[in-house]
């Protein structure tokens, strides 16, 4: 640039001067690689292991496509644990008793925990690979918990609404199952 008589006069400079500006900034974008491909494994150590999945299902409809889908993902060598059978929509109570007639083809093992309101679900729900205890008077549950594999399902059907939440991820699935298991011990079997 020059002044010329209080005015600013600016020149342009030769054109192959622009492949100079690239090649500049290629460098730099090179260089800017190199310290990225350093770092790559550890920015890779930070990211979470486990991905956690999150699925709500509303509805009658929507706890229809919840059991189906716990039906198909049952395996024979997994434990299905119920805790907190409760008193339910009669929807829930009739859609629900599809898993127990899984277990006949499926042969998968299936623990209940019921609570006093719910009890009465035990009679429709024998089958020789299910087991069946039921919680200490007096305590109500009125969410269902549900686990199997590393899956989590929390359950609520009351006035007609029903939601369901399902959680897939194998820590999760691990702490409700130790919970399961504590409350197995205090429960009383039903005969």
């Amino acid at each position: 640039k020059v002044e010329k008589n209080g005015i600013m006069i600016y020149q342009s400079l030769p054109p192959n001067s622009i492949l100079n500006v690239i090649k500049k900034k290629e460098q730099e974008l090179k260089h800017e690689e190199e310290i990225l491909e350093k770092i790559l494994p550890q920015l890779s150590l930070l990211q979470p292991k486990e991905k956690v999945n999150v699925v709500i299902y509303e509805g009658y409809e929507g706890f229809k496509a919840m059991i189906d889908r716990t039906i198909q993902e049952l395996k024979s060598e997994d434990v299905y644990d119920a805790m907190g059978i409760s008193q339910t929509t009669k929807g829930m109570t009739f859609y629900a008793k599809r898993i127990y007639e899984a277990q006949k083809t499926k042969k998968f093992k299936a623990r209940s925990i019921f609570d006093e309101k719910g009890v009465f679900k035990a009679t429709e729900r024998k089958t020789k690979w299910h087991e069946m205890k039921s919680l200490p008077k007096g305590w109500n549950t009125p969410a269902l918990f549900t686990i199997y594999s590393d899956t989590v399902g929390i359950h609520l059907g009351k006035d007609g609404s029903i939601i369901s939440i399902v959680i897939k991820n194998e820590d999760i699935a691990k702490s409700f199952r130790t919970s399961f298991e504590a409350m197995w011990k205090i429960s009383k079997e039903i005969k």
